[in-house]
């Protein structure tokens, strides 16, 4: 009995990690957003959140394992369980994911940056300010200027008292949102994670980190051979960066092929960049899903010459990545509503069967109504800043659609990255005009542009690797979804106080994002300027890449035999992921390929540590590199572009 109860205390989650976690957020919220230095890109250390496993947690994690081996052997209350450390992973992560390069890094900008920098050139006071609510921005000019002019404080009254109900509608937008994710998460979590059993390849680093202390991982000499040969090709790099004397290994953005012969001119730079943790990532992607990212990627460049051979190369547009994209993930979405079906229904079911029930069912009612409540204040949201209704629910089918497939395919496949480029409010244009979806309600969605730019941070997919990992170690769910509902609530906060004092210190005119906050706004000048139609090349293109992926995935299921996976294709269409990290997908994949055929799953499982120990050894190059360019107030060496 005694054996049993302290093994279901070992398995729970505890007050200390939960405190400590939950202590460490803000922190980490300034972290992220004083990475843009004094001003812009110009002046910012690495993002971290523009990976999928944020190097600022890992760092994080890894100072902890060294405190257990140091400290927590003095005295035994001072160490972290291998719960413990997980439980503080997951919680910084979905923190990081909240106060991220894609989310509220764009979000807390926006709100006052059209006020600030409209002029009679870009006409945005006559197109659009009528269209804000002063309840969702501030639109007092003079009572920006110490914000966006800087050298100031944000703890003043009368810089408080403007932002006030902006950062609180807001705030309450972003956790009603979130819950309705996590609602999402909680229903369809065990047809992925028990049903399925997909692989989950980013969570097998943070797994293998806080299993025995690490000590599996740690006390194999090739993780110190792979971890030694990222950090140190990093730190050169860095040192190369300070003090150009010292010789580098020629960082990761120069390599490349630049074509300037027709019809290969249309292929554009083709990067060849070596990135190791990208690397490391990519050997624990399935061999068919990362094959499919870097042959799509090539596939796709060589339409691009074809294209140029066929005179259809100079169409505006052309090869319309974006639309593209949109249907790829729009079919994937559907592929796995319908896998889902059954699942969904039958959680349905349970829960208006019993009005006790299980603590399964229990867990599973309190999602739904997450789901529906953070739907329905969304709406109301919305609704409130005058957006029509029917373009609002498709908004945001789109994008919960969009989420619940991200995640879907993270937990398949384990990108080193998942930019993804279209959203909801562009594609709306696409198919509609904007004509009926109104000048209202496109204003209202371009400012909610702050949760849908990229989706590299997706919190979703974080959430969805904590219930995994909340079932290989046995915790309880009602406890996990409390923790990190609690935790979103936390980094919203947090996300805020860290821009605003960095702005009101450096200045919101050079401070943080910019480019993001132009393009939002000059895009949504556009459509208001002139009435945009349909535009039909993006429909077709769109059409026409859902019938690709419906054909990809029905031949996977047929064929056996078939190595194209649909996901692959969505993943490759980005304008940034691939582009970048195509390479290293295809050296990760091409190293786990011969291992396999050399000396089968003994020889893989083998090199999986020297694997790991590239993307830790250059995780803390990186977290090491942005900790004193912060310190020190300078730019430094970036691990990733």
């Amino acid at each position: 009995m005694a054996q049993a109860k302290r093994i279901s205390l070992e398995r729970s989650i505890s007050r200390k990690a939960v405190l400590v976690g939950l202590l460490l957020v803000p922190p980490h919220a300034y972290w992220l957003m004083i990475g843009w230095g004094t001003g812009g890109y110009g002046t910012a250390q690495s993002f971290p959140t523009v990976i999928a496993l944020y190097f600022n947690v890992i760092f994080t994690l890894l100072l902890m394992i060294l405190w257990n081996r140091s400290a927590g052997r003095l005295w035994a209350p001072l160490r972290f369980s291998d719960n413990d450390l997980l439980v503080i992973f997951f919680i910084l992560s979905l923190a990081s994911s909240i106060a991220g390069h894609d989310t509220l890094q764009i979000l807390w900008p926006l709100l006052s940056y059209a006020i600030w920098f409209a002029t009679p050139e870009n006409n945005w006071a006559e197109l659009f300010h009528h269209h804000i609510p002063g309840w969702m921005a501030p639109k007092d000019r003079e009572l920006l200027a110490d914000l966006f002019e800087g050298g100031s404080t944000l703890y003043r009254w009368d810089h408080l008292r403007p932002l006030l109900e902006p950062v609180l509608w807001w705030s309450a937008l972003i956790v009603a949102v979130c819950l309705a994710l996590l609602g999402l998460t909680v229903i369809v979590r065990r047809a992925w994670t028990q049903r399925e059993k997909l692989s989950y390849p980013i969570l097998q680093i943070p797994l293998a980190m806080t299993e025995n202390g690490g000590r599996g991982l740690f006390s194999k000499p090739v993780f110190w051979i792979g971890f030694l040969l990222a950090g140190g090709v990093d730190l050169l790099n860095g040192l190369n960066h300070l003090y150009p004397a010292v010789p580098s290994l020629g960082g990761t953005r120069s390599l490349g092929i630049a074509f300037d012969q027709k019809p290969f001119d249309a292929m554009g730079y083709l990067s060849l960049g070596i990135y190791p943790f990208a690397v490391g990532l990519s050997f624990f992607i399935p061999l068919d899903l990362s094959f499919s990212i870097w042959f799509f990627f090539l596939f796709g460049r060589l339409l691009r010459v074809l294209g140029s051979v066929g005179g259809v190369g100079q169409m505006p547009g052309f090869p319309f990545l974006v639309a593209q994209s949109f249907g790829a993930w729009l079919m994937l979405g559907l592929f796995a509503l319908y896998t889902l079906r059954r699942g969904v229904w039958d959680s349905i079911r349970g829960v208006l069967r019993n009005a006790e029930g299980s603590a399964e069912q229990r867990v599973t009612r309190w999602a739904w109504l997450c789901l529906g409540g953070g739907v329905g204040f969304s709406l109301f949201f919305f609704l409130r800043a005058g957006a029509k209704f029917w373009p609002t629910v498709l908004y945001f089918l789109l994008f919960f659609l969009l989420s619940l497939t991200l995640s879907r395919v993270r937990a398949e496949v384990g990108p080193p990255s998942h930019d993804i480029p279209w959203q909801p409010a562009r594609t709306l244009v696409w198919f509609f005009g904007t004509r009926p979806l109104g000048a209202q309600t496109l204003t209202a969605f371009s400012f909610f542009h702050g949760f849908n730019r990229s989706y590299r941070c997706h919190p979703m997919p974080v959430m969805l690797e904590g219930f995994k990992a909340a079932e290989l170690r046995r915790w309880q769910p009602t406890t996990l979804a409390a923790l990190l509902a609690v935790t979103v609530v936390l980094a919203t906060v947090a996300s805020a106080w860290a821009y605003y004092d960095q702005a009101y210190r450096y200045g919101a005119g050079v401070y943080g994002e910019q480019a993001q906050c132009r393009w939002t706004f000059d895009e949504l000048a556009s459509w208001l300027s002139a009435s945009h139609d349909p535009s039909k090349p993006d429909v077709v293109a769109s059409l026409l890449a859902m019938v690709g992926t419906a054909l990809l995935a029905l031949a996977r299921r047929r064929f056996l035999w078939w190595p194209f996976h649909p996901a692959g294709y969505a993943l490759s269409l980005s304008y940034w992921n691939t582009s970048w990290y195509w390479f290293s997908i295809f050296l990760g994949w091409a190293m786990k390929f011969v291992l396999f055929r050399v000396g089968g799953l003994p020889l893989y499982r083998n090199a999986i540590p020297f694997f790991a120990g590239l993307v830790l050894g250059e995780f803390t190059a990186g977290a090491g590199w942005s900790l004193l360019g912060t310190f020190l107030g300078r730019s430094m060496y970036r691990i990733m572009w």
